[in-house]
């Protein structure tokens, strides 16, 4: 049986003044205008049409209806949680001494709007954070000296809500980072905000002893969502234990242990559906061996099923032949069919050969690791070929230990990874940078080849302070088939007076297809590096008119 819990809303915060709350109406109104837009359209449509012929027995063509920008809703995860089961069949439950207090375990969270044209801070648009359920927010999304951004410290998920830019949909981005220094949940945790969809794939994590998959699924809107769960192991399809759909209200989560409903599974991949509503969903992925923290992330929403995937940000150190606790490459074929996929590891310098991961056999749903020990140290995009559609993610580890053989002292070091999953090409917005001590983040552009596109990439990236400011632009020139790497901080250094500013997020701007980015957040730790991957979500795309037949 599942172990699942229905989170409710928090409650609001303290008030606030008479013209933010008349700013935050307005924006929340927002949510009903295009659908009253709609409504008019249909009601309007037999004025709009020509009449017909009383011999013609067809309507004629849609009425074309102009419908406002909508509003932008990004879902938050909330602060990392050690499960518990303490009965099979009970609620889940949180184990009260891990303490998420400051100095053991920092949470930040930080969204941002920017200008979709870049540098006009009047189509900038405001916003607000606040809790899934609604209510009062924690926090304003108002420009200031040119983007608008917010932090806060979320004690819950929250959800980050802007209204249209001018004439088109919001550029707007979140992210919760979460840095633990010690215990069972001992790393750095980073995820992007997600936009609500009907299908969700999470490629990642496991069931096996010590390992846990805390699948969080979200419903910010205002009808009940029925979600079914499929789940593939190393030896293809699980059937859950119990129903495999879960009811989740609106404004509130839905916690499920896949532990207790498909364990002893080393690797594997969930897809999700819902009716009735849209949500979001994450897994949070930790692991222990008996008393050694070994790695916890979030599990971020990837690309649906294709024969095409890429994934950018696999950083690695040096590792060996033999090594433990590599890097890898998660594969599934999910269909009736498996077949062949070529992997590609784009370094600074072009295609990296590594014997024994370029070519590898897919069984139709049963997942796959690929191994990549003794790849040299560097930031690299994996491109991965199919002949039946795949999914994919890249698997990152740190640690004194990572990459050495099994045997010694290093073996005892706690070890941290992190999920990179795959992205659409030619992404192009902002993304926010949470906060952590000690963190550093570092961009990194991929350029994987089409057959239709010739020549460089071009890039233009921009580093954005806590103020909204810009402090830091750059014009890149890429070539094809190489991973860059820029660490902003050093962009910060190199611009003139403002080698204080902290980058609170990066905007990347390219018409280029091929380009595939995220940035990687890594706290230098003395038992180890730890790490984590954001990975950009696009922008939502404008539909300025919608076609209406009159029936």
């Amino acid at each position: 049986m599942s172990d699942d819990a229905t989170a409710p809303a928090a409650p609001a915060t303290a008030g606030l003044t008479a013209a933010t709350r008349v700013r935050r109406a307005a924006l929340r109104a927002l949510t009903g205008v295009g659908v009253l837009a709609v409504v008019a359209a249909l009601v309007l449509a037999p004025v709009l049409e020509p009449r017909l012929a009383a011999t013609e027995t067809l309507v004629g063509a849609p009425a074309t209806v102009e419908v406002p920008a909508p509003p932008t809703a990004l879902v938050c995860p909330g602060p990392l949680r050690l499960a518990t089961e303490p009965e099979p069949g009970q609620d889940a439950l949180y184990d009260p001494q891990f303490d998420p207090s400051p100095g053991e375990s920092v949470t930040r969270l930080a969204a941002v709007s920017v200008a979709p044209t870049g540098g006009v801070p009047a189509t900038t648009a405001s916003g607000e954070v606040g809790p899934v359920a609604g209510g009062e927010a924690v926090a304003d999304l108002a420009p200031a000296a040119g983007a608008a951004v917010a932090t806060t410290t979320p004690a819950e998920a929250l959800v980050v809500r802007t209204g249209a830019a001018g004439d088109g949909p919001a550029w707007s981005a979140g992210a919760v980072g979460a840095l633990t220094a010690a215990g069972d949940l001992r790393g750095v945790a980073a995820t992007s905000c997600q936009q609500p969809a009907a299908d969700v794939w999470l490629v990642g994590g496991g069931t096996s002893l010590g390992t846990s998959a805390r699948l969080v699924l979200q419903n910010p809107g205002s009808t009940p969502a029925t979600v079914d769960v499929e789940l593939w192991g190393p030896a293809g399809p699980v059937d859950l234990a119990g129903a495999p759909e879960y009811l989740v209200p609106p404004g509130a989560e839905r916690v499920v242990l896949l532990e207790g409903v498909a364990a002893e599974q080393r690797r594997i991949v969930v897809h999700l559906r819902a009716a009735g509503g849209l949500v979001t969903a994450y897994l949070q992925d930790s692991e222990l061996r008996g008393l050694l923290p070994a790695g916890v992330d979030y599990v971020a929403a990837g690309r649906a099923p294709s024969q095409r995937q890429v994934v950018p940000g696999l950083s690695v150190t040096a590792s060996e032949i033999d090594g433990t606790d590599t890097a890898a490459v998660r594969l599934l074929a999910p269909g009736e069919e498996g077949g062949t996929a070529t992997l590609t590891l784009l370094g600074p310098d072009g295609d990296v050969s590594l014997p024994g991961a370029e070519e590898v056999e897919l069984a139709a749903g049963e997942v796959l690791d690929v191994p990549l020990a003794g790849l040299p140290a560097g930031t690299y995009t994996v491109v991965v070929e199919s002949e039946v559609p795949v999914v994919a993610s890249a698997l990152l580890t740190r640690g004194a230990g990572v990459g050495r053989p099994g045997a010694g002292t290093l073996a005892l070091s706690p070890v941290d990874r992190a999920w990179a999953p795959s992205v659409r090409g030619g992404t192009t917005g902002p993304l926010a940078l949470p906060a952590l001590p000690g963190t550093s983040p570092t961009l990194s552009l991929g350029v994987a080849p089409l057959p239709d596109v010739r020549g460089a990439a071009e890039v233009e990236v921009e580093v954005l302070d806590a103020s909204g400011a810009v402090v830091a632009s750059r014009d890149v020139s890429l070539r094809a088939g190489t991973t860059t790497e820029l660490a902003l901080a050093d962009l910060v250094d190199e611009a003139d007076g403002a080698d204080t500013a902290v980058p609170a997020a990066v905007v990347v701007r390219t018409q280029d297809p091929r380009v595939a980015w995220a940035v990687v957040l890594v706290h230098d730790d003395e038992s180890g590096q730890m790490v984590s991957v954001l990975a950009p979500v696009a922008p939502t795309r404008d539909r300025p008119a919608v076609d209406v037949l009159v029936g």
